[in-house]
């Protein structure tokens, strides 16, 4: 549920920095230089979103809604870095599928890459900590805080 209200929200952050890219370079898909560069500035502007909100104890509006809350490994709120690695190795794990298939001429590499990217945050259900890929590379774990209104 957090992902789906988290996604609602990033929406507007997208719309609103991709027009802004859009406004100052003029940037209407004509180059692939300009392409990469937009790519890169959406990357920064989530990198900032996440990192930002993700440390020292604060929380996205979805996560604050349901209840969640985002720990490293010893309890603590998560330093940038550590925050910055999780953000990283979520991009990666649906990144590098898509890659792999990207780079294979075989017709089943793009759904197999979907599914790889699909199965990921179902590994929740499989680890004793409910942590997803990401939060095994970051060590980080996502809990749910009773003490937050519902």
């Amino acid at each position: 549920m957090a992902c789906i209200y988290e996604g609602v929200l990033l929406f507007g952050v997208v719309f609103f920095f991709g027009y802004a890219f859009s406004a100052v370079t003029r940037h209407q898909n004509q180059s692939a230089e300009l392409r990469w560069a937009f790519q890169g500035w959406i990357f920064l502007v989530l990198a900032v979103y996440f990192v930002w909100f993700w440390t020292n104890g604060r929380r996205t509006l979805p996560m604050k809604t349901i209840g969640l809350r985002l720990l490293a490994p010893d309890g603590h709120a998560l330093s940038r870095s550590r925050a910055l690695v999780r953000y990283v190795a979520a991009w990666a794990t649906a990144a590098l599928p898509l890659w792999v298939a990207a780079q294979t001429s075989h017709t089943l590499s793009i759904p197999l890459a979907v599914a790889l990217i699909a199965v990921a945050p179902l590994c929740v259900l499989i680890d004793r900590q409910r942590r997803a890929p990401w939060d095994f590379v970051a060590g980080t774990r996502m809990v749910w805080d009773a003490s937050t209104p519902q």
